[in-house]
């Protein structure tokens, strides 16, 4: 790995908030402190469910931020976007990853490279470092989608 983005790492506190988690670590990357508990309240979550991206991005801009919600996207695209300096929240299918569950999935990408992928994962302590296979496998089940949040 050259490039691994500095991104703040944080732990969801509900089990329900790995959406709102990771936007916390994007926008903390950012240089903007949020807690956990009011991204929740702006962004909306359902219990058992989550977050969607669509009420995501009518939170953050309702803050006062930008975000952009990507489908079918490519890994390349996924390289340029962080090398740009550009965290993204990538949506995976959980039970494809190694410590997962049912349902979707939220985690912060900070690197990858045609081997690995490394991302912050907001129900694990540490980063999580994924076989690219793996990842992909993950992604692209769910149609290759992404976010990145901004700041004006």
């Amino acid at each position: 790995m050259e490039l691994v983005l500095g991104v703040p790492h944080y732990r969801q506190k509900s089990p329900d908030a790995c959406l709102p988690a990771c936007v916390r670590m994007a926008l903390a990357y950012r240089g903007r402190k949020h807690s956990e508990q009011e991204l929740v309240q702006a962004l909306g979550i359902v219990r058992g469910l989550g977050t969607n991206p669509e009420s995501t991005i009518t939170g953050l801009e309702s803050m006062g931020y930008h975000a952009l919600w990507f489908e079918n996207a490519t890994l390349e695209r996924l390289i340029d976007l962080l090398g740009h300096d550009w965290p993204v929240i990538v949506f995976l299918r959980a039970a494809n990853l190694p410590h997962g569950r049912a349902g979707l999935h939220a985690v912060v990408l900070i690197a990858i490279n045609y081997e690995q992928v490394i991302c912050l994962d907001p129900s694990l302590d540490q980063p999580l470092a994924l076989e690219l296979g793996t990842f992909l496998n993950a992604w692209r089940i769910l149609g290759s989608q992404g976010l990145v949040v901004w700041v004006s």
